[in-house]
């Protein structure tokens, strides 16, 4: 009897295990997809607050054949003039998307929402940080989306889906992929492996309830505008989740743009290199903190930073107007500085150099 059962509860344990390698194939062929079926109702859920960016005009903002031009050569794109995607922000016509399609500056924007109005899309500010632009059109009551409640944690390996709306057609695009890592790109991102490109830069990332988690972007450590653009389709994406979008939004909303903190110095950025200050400009906000040549840089931010990596890490998402705390060696000695970072416009010449020397970042190559 009991040789009886045994081989019964084999028999059954194989039965199951043939059924569950079948049943996609059998829900296929019947019609039936949960699977996709459970994709397109997140993806309807928040498709009413996705709208296309039609641009035109501008100027190319990357010179052909220069440096910064190189990665976008090779990935065989250049600045076209959309379309690309956003996402309604608040119902009186706000609408956030990737600052990438307006590198160019265009002259002309046009917002087509999803029941098919076109209205004339104003730019009114940048977030070059976090690589987000926002704009606003003449329109009230919009749709608005979803948002996965800040309490309700985010997790690798979440099933995602980035939708865009620049690829044509009256449905969004659609692709899923899942969470592929947290807190990247010094804090400021959620990094996919579902596949972004310039069509769907501006749109949402949500999760399997249709709730938006955040704002895919091109993103990158580089400090080019077009930074990113060398993993379009890699598999390696990153959107902005709503946490650090509040804190955009606000300055965005009025017209006010962040810009990237900057130093003013120039640094031995050799690897495995301490981090010597070579040169401080003049002004700038080294100068004015009290940095001095030959500084060896040993925290920002109560962060240690061994290498020039560590420190564009450490100051990555940091704004310009920010106060930030400086650790150096000086003589022997460990010397506290406060600096309020500023813009490139803002930054002279580095001691020493001609007065045509333009700005520098935190560092430049030696």
């Amino acid at each position: 009897m009991r040789a009886i059962v045994s081989i019964s509860v084999i028999v059954l344990v194989m039965a199951a295990h043939v059924l569950a390698q079948t049943t996609p194939a059998l829900a296929q062929a019947d019609g039936r997809d949960a699977w996709g079926d459970l994709l397109r109702q997140a993806a309807a859920k928040v498709a009413p607050t996705v709208v296309t960016i039609e641009t035109v005009g501008g100027t190319q903002s990357v010179a052909k054949g220069s440096a910064a031009s190189m990665p976008l050569a090779k990935a065989g794109f250049i600045l076209a003039d959309g379309p690309t995607t956003g996402l309604v922000w608040s119902a009186d016509g706000l609408i956030l998307t990737s600052q990438f399609n307006f590198l160019r500056d265009p002259s002309v924007v046009t917002v087509v929402l999803a029941d098919g109005r076109r209205l004339v899309g104003e730019l009114l500010a940048r977030d070059e940080v976090c690589g987000l632009a926002m704009l606003k059109v003449d329109a009230a009551n919009l749709p608005v989306p979803e948002w996965r409640p800040d309490d309700e944690p985010i997790r690798v390996g979440q099933t995602v889906m980035a939708l865009g709306r620049g690829f044509g057609g009256p449905e969004c695009s659609l692709n899923v992929g899942i969470v592929s890592g947290l807190n990247r790109m010094s804090g400021l991102a959620i990094q996919t492996d579902a596949r972004l490109s310039p069509g769907n830069f501006g749109g949402p990332l949500i999760d399997i309830q249709g709730r938006v988690l955040g704002i895919c972007v091109s993103m990158s450590l580089s400090d080019e505008p077009i930074a990113g653009v060398e993993w379009y389709d890699s598999g390696i994406g990153f959107a902005v989740p709503r946490p650090l979008l509040r804190v955009s939004v606000e300055s965005l909303a009025v017209g006010h743009s962040l810009r990237r903190g900057l130093f003013g110095v120039r640094l031995d950025s050799r690897p495995n290199m301490p981090l010597h200050v070579r040169q401080v400009a003049d002004p700038s906000p080294a100068m004015r903190g009290g940095m001095q040549a030959g500084d060896r840089i040993l925290a920002v931010g109560g962060r240690p930073v061994k290498s020039y990596l560590d420190l564009k890490r450490a100051i990555r998402a940091r704004r310009a107007g920010e106060w930030v705390d400086v650790r150096v060696r000086r003589d022997g000695h460990d010397v506290d500085l406060r600096l309020m970072l500023a813009v490139s416009e803002d930054i002279g010449p580095l001691s020493g150099e001609p007065e045509s020397q333009p700005g520098f970042a935190e560092s430049v190559p030696p």
